[in-house]
């Protein structure tokens, strides 16, 4: 079993946004949930990392959006149809995940919760803190800062002052 990350003891209740990128469903824990906004206009980083589309001012708050189907590896958008969720991390800062599409907010089942299974794509397996099984799709429940540490994995350097070359 190494190289497995502990799995979390889910919350007995717990709310979750979920969100369609692909086929793929995956589900955001609302406390980590600011809000879900329409697209903003992005003033593009230069030399960023592929999955940063680049920065919005919501609000008078710049928050690095990032593409979530360039984090997992999907084509791009056929559409420039896509939605926001406005994610706060443990740090305090806000980042804003591109998605196909916004779901509903549903009450995670624990009885219905399990650990992240080894046939998940390895993407996924990196950011899941597990799965919800519902009737008629498979969830895949996301720890938004392991999520944001594969995007931008510079970002625990930069938080510790640290220069990167």
């Amino acid at each position: 079993m190494a190289g497995l990350m502990p799995v979390k003891k889910m919350e007995q209740s717990s709310e979750l946004l979920t969100c369609r990128v692909g086929e793929q469903w995956l589900g955001l824990q609302v406390k980590h949930v600011r809000e879900v906004v329409t697209p903003q206009p992005t003033t593009n980083m230069p030399l960023a990392p592929d999955a940063v589309m680049g920065l919005i001012n919501l609000r008078g708050r710049v928050i690095t959006q990032l593409d979530v189907r360039k984090v997992i590896g999907l084509p791009d958008r056929e559409e420039d149809s896509f939605r926001v969720a406005i994610v706060e991390t443990i740090s305090g800062e806000d980042f804003g995940l591109v998605v196909d599409e916004v779901g509903e907010v549903v009450e995670l089942d624990v009885d219905m919760y399990e650990k992240t299974p080894k046939t998940l794509d390895r993407v996924w397996q990196d950011v899941s803190e597990g799965v919800l099984k519902q009737e008629e799709r498979v969830v895949v429940l996301v720890d938004v800062e392991r999520f944001i540490a594969m995007t931008i994995p510079q970002m625990d350097a930069i938080d510790e002052g640290r220069v990167l070359h």
